[in-house]
């Protein structure tokens, strides 16, 4: 699994569900921005040879546009639907991240307890530093000290519809390269991104509850906010990966699912993204997290270098303040959303392609145009299809 850090230069009415809805799109406002994604995109797609996206804006805790452009599958030719389903990667740690302050509100764990103590199927190898600095806080924020799975050593992706080893024995793989998944340096002390930590976490929800980390999922996050569409499952829905020479990849199951597994709709996600706004009658959490919890989740902290919430990411691109958000990359697939929480705006974007995140960047434009946002390295004005913004 490749995690993407920053953005970089080559990169429908239904009833209020949990608090956040769906515009008519009635409103003017977001059909202006909708009609310029409409003369914008399909040319994009077409000149960098981008088989498909989907994307969804969100605002004062509402979805108020979702859009879908291209292809799911190239061959046999389907079109993207606002129910076609794409891998998110790293975005999932975002999900899992609520699973496991669930537990914590619940006072079933605790987050600076080391995890070792509530693990019973696997427990993190001896070394030379102390174990029992690694916190579920830490996990969370990547500042664990464990060593780091190398990007050319992919995570345990099986043809969808095999048999999966279990997570903790893909806990226990020995890599070529980077050998067993241990502590390496003093946990605590500094930041480092790792996939490692959430399929810890995954682990600990399963021992902790009883109960398979899928369906704990689904019934503490995913169905509370409507997201009907999500999953870890593979199935016709799903779009089709492609590569720099949109060659298709093999369809995969993950056995890290709390690091890279989840498939969701743009829709879906836009609705786990307007979870964390707070608006007149709706509270952020919207009834499975409390608001002072999301509050902590979105704090940028001290040893993360301000890089870093629970979960979260905090992205430097707004010229006063910060983004919060996250990105994601499994092999044919690149995801990411953003959220301001100064405008109470939000973007979504899914695309099924390694070449996706090189239209990402016009989407993001044109978005931040619309909610008056100022970034901290402007875009082009106007936006023009064969220009990139630069962040």
């Amino acid at each position: 699994m490749k995690t993407v850090y920053a953005l970089r230069l080559s990169m429908m009415v239904i009833p209020l569900i949990a608090g956040c809805s769906i515009n008519s799109g009635q409103n003017t406002h977001p059909l202006a921005i909708s009609n310029e994604y409409d003369a914008i995109i399909p040319e994009l797609l077409e000149k960098r040879t981008v088989p498909g996206i989907a994307f969804a804006v969100i605002q004062d805790g509402e979805v108020i546009l979702t859009r879908s452009y291209g292809y799911s599958s190239m061959e046999p030719a389907a079109l993207v639907s606002d129910t076609t389903r794409f891998n998110i990667g790293s975005v999932s740690k975002t999900l899992t991240a609520w699973g496991v302050m669930k537990l914590v509100e619940e006072g079933v764990i605790k987050l600076d307890v080391h995890v070792d103590q509530y693990l019973t199927r696997w427990h993190i190898p001896k070394s030379e530093y102390d174990n029992r600095l690694v916190t579920i806080r830490r996990l969370l924020n990547h500042t664990s000290g464990l060593s780091t799975y190398p990007i050319n050593e992919s995570l345990n992706g099986y043809p969808a519809g095999t048999s999966l080893p279990s997570i903790e024995e893909a806990l226990s793989r020995v890599y070529p390269v980077f050998g067993n998944l241990r502590v390496i340096e003093q946990p605590g002390e500094n930041y480092h991104y790792n996939n490692g930590n959430y399929i810890i976490l995954q682990l600990l929800i399963e021992d902790v509850t009883g109960i398979p980390f899928h369906e704990y999922m689904d019934s503490i996050v995913f169905t509370p906010l409507g997201m009907k569409h999500t999953g870890y499952t593979n199935s016709n829905d799903v779009a089709t990966g492609y590569d720099e020479n949109n060659q298709p990849y093999t369809t995969y199951d993950y056995v890290e699912r709390g690091s890279g597994g989840v498939l969701t709709t743009a829709e879906d996600l836009a609705l786990f993204l307007c979870a964390i706004d707070g608006d007149g009658d709706l509270k952020p959490g919207r009834g499975i997290l409390k608001p002072e919890t999301v509050d902590i989740m979105l704090t940028p902290t001290l040893e993360t270098r301000g890089l870093s919430g629970l979960g979260y990411q905090i992205n430097l691109l707004r010229k006063f303040g910060y983004f919060i958000g996250h990105e994601g990359a499994n092999e044919g697939f690149r995801s990411i959303f953003l959220f301001d929480p100064q405008k109470h705006s939000g973007l979504v974007i899914l695309s099924n392609s390694d070449k996706g995140g090189r239209i990402f960047a016009e989407i993001i434009c044109l978005w931040t145009k619309w909610a008056e946002i100022e970034l901290a390295y402007p875009c082009p004005e106007p936006v023009e299809p064969q220009i990139a913004c630069y962040f």
